[in-house]
């Protein structure tokens, strides 16, 4: 779920900074991005971990 949340909140900031005229709110949105993209890392690399100790996924 994770995955999907970080996933979606990217576009939605992409899409964002793409409309923004304003130089501070554009500094703002690719701060925010920042994170997000690693909140998306660590949320894929959770579920990799988890997948390979889970063993209902074999």
């Amino acid at each position: 779920m994770d995955v999907l949340i970080a996933a979606e909140n990217i576009r939605n900031f992409n899409s964002l900074l793409l409309a923004e005229k304003d130089d501070s709110q554009k500094r703002v949105l690719r701060e925010l991005l920042g994170l997000e993209k690693e909140k998306l890392a660590a949320a894929i690399a959770a579920e990799q971990i988890v997948g390979k100790d889970d063993p209902l996924s074999r």
